[in-house]
């Protein structure tokens, strides 16, 4: 598989100010018990209504868990890794990485997925729902696509309807993390807050408690880890990144790179020896765009299907086999209000366990190059090098 791209190995530390110039910005959303739902494509207001029975934190905000979350977790068995923050001091640099910190090593762990089997492609979504979403609701299900898609919590609370479309026509719902934050700089108490109060919130609104979250930036490292599979989740990460998001930070950012991106990873497909996980998003419109185009290009070369489905889970809900009480097509099109009733579900398993090209950038395979953005570098920073594997 063709890796390219550079990745900054030197010395790093997470900077407050730059953590806030960088966090991924979203529409705004409610913090409301009720909250709209569907989207009118045509105007972009919301036409449905969903009414909340839990208290939540305001949307998007660093949650602070309830405390028979935090009970559930065995401290003494979470790694020790320090809480990152301001003037932390450096992260680790080139090898010596023991706590498998992924943003700056690319380590990972046996749980973690980062990848499909070979020929086989996992379709990923991240960030919404949004006003856009229902776009790409649309095409999916005119293809018959399913896919994953990762959503932040204070989204699931502005857009429950749109969550409840997706479940029903068949996507994999997963979470991730309530705020768009770096796991690494937070707290163990705030860790357990940003999955646990996102699989709340998807659970009021499909009946469903998800398994899957992504750690947002790709930020994790052993002490994230082991929170997380003490409350019964599992990491995904990817090994494919479009750079759509660039879309939203870069002015000069050409969107037909992208389309390049996918064109180089088709053409590598056949010397591949494994297949792909990518990082795509509903956050914008022409990130919406770009996943519409790419998607036949990927199929090419490409058995593409949701992450669960490549990882060969039996079920990516805790629940275990779930029933959906409705069909896709009974929903309400985008453009009207959609159904604010819960799936139901088949229950084979408890919810609180744990759980198991153009000019422009060159494709790349890891999203490395993200997670530097809004970092600041801490002494001198090691050359890194474009290699092959």
């Amino acid at each position: 598989m063709l890796f390219k791209g550079l990745y900054f190995l030197a010395a790093l530390t997470l900077s407050g100010s730059a953590l806030a110039a960088t966090t991924t910005s979203l529409p705004p959303a409610s913090t409301t018990a009720s909250a709209s739902g569907a989207i009118d494509t045509a105007t972009g207001s919301a036409t449905g209504n969903f009414t909340f029975k839990d208290k939540y934190p305001a949307a998007n905000s660093v949650p602070v868990p309830k405390p028979e979350w935090v009970a559930l977790l065995n401290t003494s068995a979470i790694a020790k890794a320090p809480v990152y923050s301001n003037n932390a001091g450096p992260k680790q640099s080139g090898s010596a990485d023991p706590y498998c910190d992924w943003t700056f090593t690319l380590c990972t762990r046996p749980d973690d997925i980062v990848e499909c089997p070979k020929g086989q492609w996992g379709i990923t979504y991240d960030d919404g729902p949004t006003q856009f979403s229902p776009k790409l609701y649309d095409y999916l299900d005119s293809v018959g696509q399913k896919a994953t898609l990762f959503m932040i919590g204070g989204q699931v609370l502005q857009y429950p309807d749109l969550v409840l479309r997706a479940f029903k026509a068949g996507h994999e719902i997963a979470i991730h993390t309530f705020s768009h934050s770096y796991l690494t700089t937070q707290s163990t108490e705030s860790i357990v807050g940003e999955l646990k109060w996102t699989e709340q919130a998807i659970f009021e609104v499909t009946g469903v408690h998800p398994k899957l979250f992504r750690p947002p930036y790709g930020d994790i490292d052993d002490r994230v880890r082991d929170i997380a599979k003490q409350l019964g989740f599992i990491p995904v990460i990817w090994n494919h990144d479009t750079d759509d998001w660039m879309l939203g930070e870069d002015t000069s950012f050409q969107a037909d790179w992208i389309d390049a991106n996918a064109t180089a990873w088709v053409n590598e497909a056949s010397n591949a020896t494994v297949g792909g996980v990518s990082l795509e998003h509903d956050l914008y419109s022409g990130t919406v765009d770009a996943a519409i185009r790419i998607l036949p290009i990927l199929k090419k070369a490409y058995d593409v299907k949701p992450v669960g489905a490549c990882a060969g889970m039996a079920s990516v809900y805790k629940e275990g086999n779930v029933t959906v009480s409705a069909s896709a097509s009974s929903l309400a099109p985008s453009s009207t209000a959609g159904s604010s009733a819960s799936a139901s579900v088949v229950s084979n398993a408890g919810v609180n366990g744990a759980g198991s090209s153009s000019a422009g950038p060159v494709a790349t395979a890891s999203g490395a190059n993200k997670q530097t953005v809004g970092l600041a570098l801490t002494g001198l920073v090691a050359i890194a090098a474009a290699a092959l594997f």
